[in-house]
């Protein structure tokens, strides 16, 4: 299993069933589009079967047969398959969760049994607990494991191939589906678009500074001529936070039409590549438009967003309006 333009191969060992781990099917776009682009790199013959918060959203989507997140169906996938792949996303670092937090050691004991094992892409951040950041440098060091970012390397410690977010390289659904999504829901797609990706944090402080950074970009584009909407790509809060606190919330508070959350990942993607610039703080609203050249601005409030937006060249937003002002002239040459 190979990914193009990448460092190294992804060796399975020949394994023809294949248990895929990671955080799917739980209504959040940027998890599954990194599922998407990991599916396109295993052989055509691979039984797979995807661990999964909700199986039948993962059947749905991905085409893939799924099994409940559940310490039983893991023990039942462990045993059933040839293989272990634990895909991407920013998996590990502080405050992770008990069933995570276990994830390196159940994986380095299907290993030692006989299994091939692999990381591929994930993200390793600083908080990560010592016992399994001991673990995944035991991994990286015997060649199972890569990592999307270079903070993800520096926590680690070790050598380690960086091969960025996978969904920087999901093929997007075609310009005519998402000129028909945006249409859908009521957004002009002819006119110059600027995409707003809000989402939830735990400091007040810093979501007043969010919503007032929207509000001046928001206000600022249209003066010129642009049409703002939001992209949801979350159907719930992250940090606990409640549903009032969920994307689509937060766009209906800032009077935006709203596309999405569970958008299929690679409409998705199209979407934001119809967009002339986009500002949020969802990571992956910022991966997309990297990944289909479109200008992208951000927060950098947490480590995920932060490595990004410094390795991918991507605005640290200070003034909306400067950069709204600067994207407004790029898109009109």
């Amino acid at each position: 299993m190979a990914r193009k333009g990448h460092q190294m191969t992804v060796d399975l060992d020949g394994a023809r069933r294949v248990l895929i781990v990671g955080n799917f099917g739980n209504g959040n776009t940027g998890d599954e589009a990194l599922l998407a682009a990991a599916l396109t790199e295993l052989d055509a013959g691979a039984e797979v079967s995807v661990l999964s918060r909700n199986p039948r959203l993962v059947e749905w989507t991905h085409g893939v047969a799924a099994r409940p997140m559940t310490a039983v169906s893991f023990a039942a996938g462990l045993r059933w398959c040839e293989a272990v792949l634990v895909v991407g996303g920013g998996m590990f670092g502080s405050g992770l969760p008990p069933l995570v937090r276990l994830l390196p050691t159940v994986v380095e004991a299907t290993n030692r049994v006989g299994r091939a094992t692999f990381y591929l892409a994930i993200g390793v951040y600083p908080g990560t607990p010592p016992a399994a950041l001991r673990k995944l440098r035991s991994a990286a060091v015997f060649g199972r494991l890569t990592v999307r970012d270079e903070l993800s390397a520096r926590t680690l410690g070790v050598p380690v191939p960086v091969v960025g977010d996978l969904a920087l390289e999901l093929a997007p659904a075609s310009p005519e589906a998402a000129k028909l999504a945006l249409a859908g829901a009521g957004i002009d797609a002819e006119a110059p678009l600027l995409l707003l990706s809000p989402k939830a944090l735990p400091d007040t402080t810093r979501m007043a500074t969010l919503r007032e950074t929207c509000l001046h970009a928001t206000r600022r584009w249209r003066e010129r001529g642009g049409e703002v909407a939001a992209l949801a790509l979350s159907t719930h809060a992250d940090y606990g936070l409640g549903l009032a606190h969920r994307d689509a919330a937060l766009a209906a508070a800032l009077e935006l039409p709203v596309i999405g959350p569970q958008l299929p990942p690679a409409l998705a993607k199209a979407v934001v590549g119809r967009a002339a610039g986009v500002l949020g703080l969802r990571l992956h609203a910022l991966v997309f438009a990297a990944g289909t050249g479109v200008p992208f601005a951000g927060f950098d409030w947490e480590q995920k967003s932060k490595a990004f937006l410094r390795e991918r060249g991507g605005t640290v937003l200070g003034s909306a309006e400067d950069w709204v002002d600067h994207t407004l002239e790029v898109a009109a040459q």
